[in-house]
């Protein structure tokens, strides 16, 4: 690509590891918006980090991507990925529009005022990263810096939930938008693949996600195995905690066969493990807007969650099986309860079906940041520091 045609670009999205998405949820949402918003019309240009997408990769669905080298470090990939990709926008590709995703890349906010000094910059906030538990002292504090410039020095703040923009307006009196994260629903229901996992459609509870202490997934694990008569549990993903997580959660499990430790799973293996869950369960007691509980309502699946407020902006108020984080015990029972009446379960999966088909759609999701960049690109100069509360 020649740098007379990357410096028509309009919008640069960094923060994320890049699409097409193989990992995490953040890269999920930028690969449906954004090939959603391409497909509008808007000149994208994502940039991915290097080991994340495949090698020669340059564009994914009208999309187009720029590949930047990135260490693999806990603390410094996303800060020198991002380092990387301001400078390409400053010297290359010139947007107009400057999209950060999560907190830590928000430290070099600094920078992009200082090389991009009429760029609009918009930020999204998937979940307070500073509150993680993987993180030690001085990295938490990193992240708190980085969270204060994302409220301070960007002109457009979008939350993934209302608990989101809440803190934010509580914390920094700044003006957010909450656009929420969507979903697809399934078409085929595939459970073939599930013989090469040990696993029979029906009968497992289902975990997805990274294997990090603030999912306490070793609450899940406890809570199948001291059922009366346990289930099998069927955990999805692996250690991205830097600190073993994953190693204690297998010592934990001391080889019970109700325990199955999948490893990260995508694509078919993964539309065949949720197709054939009996039900959904996360303990977690840190979230944005959990994808994975999305794609477990689209599937019909009825959920056990913790009771944490971004669970239940997804599953409603309503919602019959909640309980509170850390409770083993209570966990446990509402198990032992969906296992026992398959109507009921049934009932509540149908209903968690039509909630996620009726409110959470990447179309709608799409059409929102449409409107928001639409009104920046046509702004001449954007109002900073705005100090409204949502």
């Amino acid at each position: 690509m020649s740098r007379e045609t990357e410096a028509k670009r309009l919008i640069a999205v960094t923060g994320t590891r890049g699409i097409p998405a193989t990992w995490g949820g953040v890269e999920r949402q930028c690969e449906e918006l954004y090939t959603r918003l391409a497909a509008m019309g808007f000149d994208i240009l994502v940039y991915a980090r290097r080991g994340y997408v495949e090698a020669g990769v340059t564009s994914c669905r009208g999309v187009d991507v720029k590949t930047l080298p990135a260490p693999r470090s806990t603390h410094f990939e996303a800060l020198v990925h991002t380092l990387l990709s301001v400078l390409h926008m400053a010297f290359v590709s010139r947007p107009r529009i400057v999209h950060v995703y999560s907190q830590g890349p928000c430290l070099l906010l600094p920078l992009v005022r200082l090389l991009l000094p009429r760029a609009t910059i918009f930020f999204t906030c998937g979940g307070l990263d500073w509150r993680r538990r993987k993180w030690t002292g001085p990295a938490a504090l990193a992240l708190r810096l980085g969270e204060w410039f994302s409220a301070r020095l960007t002109d457009v703040r979008i939350m993934v939930s209302n608990d989101l923009a809440m803190s934010y307006g509580d914390r920094f009196h700044c003006a957010c938008e909450v656009i929420h994260n969507g979903v697809t629903l399934p078409e085929r229901l595939d459970t073939a693949p599930l013989a090469g996992m040990g696993l029979s459609p029906g009968g497992y509870a289902l975990s997805v996600g990274r294997l990090t202490p603030e999912k306490r997934v070793e609450d899940m694990v406890a809570a199948v195995l001291d059922m009366a008569d346990p289930i099998a549990l069927a955990v999805v993903g692996d250690d991205a905690s830097g600190a073993g997580y994953a190693q204690r959660l297998r010592r934990q499990a001391d080889g019970r066969p109700e325990v199955v430790f999948t490893g990260y799973r995508f694509d078919a293996e993964l539309a065949a493990l949720f197709a054939g869950a009996m039900v959904f369960v996360t303990a977690s007691e840190l979230e944005g807007l959990p994808l994975t509980l999305l794609e477990a309502m689209s599937y019909g699946l009825p959920c056990v969650a913790s009771d944490i407020p971004p669970h239940k902006e997804v599953l409603g108020p309503d919602h019959p099986w909640y309980f509170p984080v850390g409770d083993v015990a209570a966990q446990a029972a509402l198990l032992e309860k969906a296992a026992a009446d398959p109507e009921l379960r049934a009932g509540i999966g149908r209903r968690l079906r039509q909630r996620v088909a009726a409110q959470f759609s990447w179309d709608t999701a799409a059409a929102a940041l449409a409107v928001l960049y639409g009104r920046a690109l046509g702004r001449t100069s954007p109002e900073r520091g705005k100090t409204e509360r949502p």
